[in-house]
């Protein structure tokens, strides 16, 4: 049982907080999250105080303050600490795309939503949210396990889609904008979502095979995440 706040391994768990000590490892702080790690091969170490919640190998019994310190908030009985994902290069037939989306909530939801609707992975931009920050996890319920989620380099990562016959089509506006109804599904989409304040980059949107848009009443622009799901709704499988 670990008692002390300067334990060597409680310092480690508590800097999993900041993205550069991630790496390889991260903090998972909700039961849906640390069963879905279980179950998909993803949690590595389980942390308790007094009961052990369920069987698993590697797991660490901790006092409440120790708990306390590592979780940043107070009363929570046990955590998780998951391993990286692996990443596939082999996609099925519903893609989402998202070009350097910031904020690590709406990176959550569109997980949630992919995982709904049937798209079953997702490409990340190198430069887009930290897909293990705590926020993240949590607005996935689950879902970053059960989806293949990969951070490439998305010009290649498009063109490598479309030789493979994919439409590409990202959201936005210019002079050739479709109405999401206006698009002629096929067999293999993906779909491209832009930052949330300056939307999909130019050099993306130039390389995509069709420009959408979502039709709306009395506003004119709609969060990210709930754009996606839209999108993800009309064109599920």
């Amino acid at each position: 049982m670990i008692t002390s706040l300067d334990n060597k391994k409680v310092k480690e768990f508590n800097k999993l907080h900041q993205k550069k000590y991630r790496d390889d490892r991260y903090l998972l702080l909700d039961e849906t999250l640390i069963l879905a790690a279980k179950d998909s091969g993803y949690l590595q170490t389980l942390l308790y105080v007094g009961e052990l919640p369920f069987d698993f190998a590697n797991s660490i019994e901790v006092s409440q303050e120790v708990m306390d310190k590592i979780a940043r908030q107070d009363g929570y009985k046990y955590i998780g600490v998951g391993t990286k994902i692996k990443e596939s290069s082999k996609y099925g037939n519903r893609v989402m795309i998202l070009d350097h989306l910031q904020d690590p909530l709406n990176v959550g939801r569109i997980m949630e939503s992919a995982y709904i609707f049937g798209f079953d992975s997702i490409i990340i931009s190198d430069d887009s949210a930290d897909i293990y920050n705590e926020k993240c996890l949590k607005a996935s319920k689950g879902a970053i396990y059960k989806l293949n989620i990969c951070v490439k380099e998305l010009k290649d990562e498009i063109k490598a889609l479309q030789q493979d016959g994919y439409k590409v089509c990202a959201t936005g506006l210019r002079d050739n904008t479709l109405e999401l109804y206006e698009v002629e599904p096929t067999e293999k989409m993906a779909f491209v979502l832009g930052n949330e304040g300056s939307g999909v980059t130019s050099e993306i949107m130039d390389i995509c095979d069709e420009i959408v848009k979502i039709a709306m009443v009395n506003i004119d622009s709609l969060n990210v995440a709930m754009a996606g799901s839209i999108v993800m709704y009309q064109f599920k499988i």
